[in-house]
């Protein structure tokens, strides 16, 4: 048997629970393998694609690979443990409870709008839900858990690479495509051998990422799933000396860029409050049936592209979602990772196949084509604020890490 051990540090609060959503057991084992599964997909997707001359087969053959090592559920065909064992340490970790009102969140308004759902967002101070109260629990920043994995006979490769992908650039829970539960590798230990060091600067977090995916094949076509290929990227966005910040100033620019804005917001952000840039998804979602039909034929709104459901209110009117899917996470992901005294905000760009083939998206109610364009995404990461653009970049410190 080889042993693996990675010791991780919590950079954001972490969203994650039992059954009942209470974060009263710590980090469950079954949590950390779903979280490897993902990086692990997303960095071998191009190895088995390059093996392959269709989806369906790279498909077929990456899913017999995952399940010799993850293991699979069992069925009438039998199942598999898989090629290691996981453990999780410590059971217990502090937290705080939901109902209670989040200190770092209450004067964080954009940072909220990354945590929407998990918290009141937008409410009153003087209310009876004020900004900042929990809706979850959710385990504090700043503790730290540990991974062993013992393999039955050798360390997988694939998988020490999984451990490093997740460990630089992942997180664990609710909204962590969004920053709230990012984690930190602190240390790697291969068979009790301090391998690995934890990068103590930017350029070395940034170097460090660039020589693992020196090794991953980056195919020339979309995949199925959120993986990495040519189009995708990563970029250091920006930094701060606190992950609050490092969420705030995100929120900020997302909430710049994609909302209309409410007037009734307590905190105006820097510049107003919205760049108007998506004003027929305003329209649209404004419009009654008859301006619908003679208007926005065909139409659904084009922020879709940052994930779905996408709903504007509780009508059935003004919900957006897959014809035959409830989901499709967003292709872009959020991480904090703290380097030395500094917090870096690290974007993840997965563009994929935004539904299956044929799938139309349900745009209150109408069914209709689905039309995506890809470069909204972009054109956040790399454009200028304002609407028409100014000169000032929405990210003036951005460092492009991948490709």
């Amino acid at each position: 048997m080889e042993t693996l051990e990675a010791r991780f540090q919590i950079v954001t609060p972490m969203f994650l629970g039992d059954a009942n959503q209470k974060a009263d057991d710590g980090i469950r084992p079954p949590s950390v393998k779903g979280a490897l599964r993902f990086w692990w997909r997303a960095l071998n997707w191009g190895r088995f694609r390059a093996q392959s001359s269709c989806d369906k087969d790279a498909l077929s053959l990456l899913h017999t690979e995952e399940c010799r090592i993850f293991g699979t559920a069992g069925n009438d065909n039998g199942g598999g443990q898989g090629c290691f064992l996981l453990t999780v340490m410590p059971g217990q970790l502090t937290s705080t409870e939901s109902q209670t009102v989040h200190e770092n969140f209450k004067t964080k308004q954009a940072a909220r709008y990354l945590g929407y759902g998990l918290m009141v967002a937008f409410g009153n101070a003087d209310g009876p839900k004020p900004s900042g109260q929990l809706v979850r629990d959710c385990f504090n920043e700043g503790q730290e858990f540990t991974v062993t994995l013992i393999f039955r006979n050798r360390i997988e490769t694939s998988v020490k690479e999984a451990f490093l992908a997740w460990g630089l650039l992942g997180g664990l829970g609710s909204r962590s495509r969004h920053g709230m539960g990012s984690i930190a590798l602190s240390s790697l230990r291969d068979n009790e051998e301090n391998e690995w060091v934890a990068p103590n600067s930017p350029d070395n977090y940034v170097n460090q990422i660039k020589e693992l995916f020196s090794k991953v094949e980056l195919p020339g076509n979309s995949p199925p799933f959120s993986a990495f290929w040519e189009n995708a990227r990563i970029d250091c966005l920006l930094s701060a000396n606190n992950c609050y910040t490092v969420l705030d100033e995100f929120g900020k620019a997302m909430l710049m860029y994609r909302s209309w804005g409410k007037t009734s917001m307590s905190n105006r952000l820097p510049g107003g409050l919205s760049e108007k840039r998506f004003v027929d998804d305003h329209n649209w979602c404004k419009a009654d049936d008859i301006l619908r039909a003679r208007a926005y034929v065909n139409f659904h709104p084009l922020r879709v592209v940052f994930g779905l459901p996408h709903n504007y209110g509780k009508p059935v009117r003004q919900q957006v979602n897959g014809e035959q899917h409830e989901r499709r996470s967003s292709p872009l992901l959020f991480h904090v990772h703290p380097v030395g005294a500094s917090f870096l905000g690290i974007s993840i760009y997965l563009p994929a196949k935004f539904l299956p083939h044929g799938e139309k998206i349900d745009a209150g109610g109408s069914v209709v084509p689905a039309n995506i364009d890809w470069a909204i995404i972009p054109r956040f990461l790399d454009g200028n604020t304002g609407n028409p653009p100014g000169a000032t970049k929405r990210f003036p410190s951005r460092v492009q890490v991948i490709p």
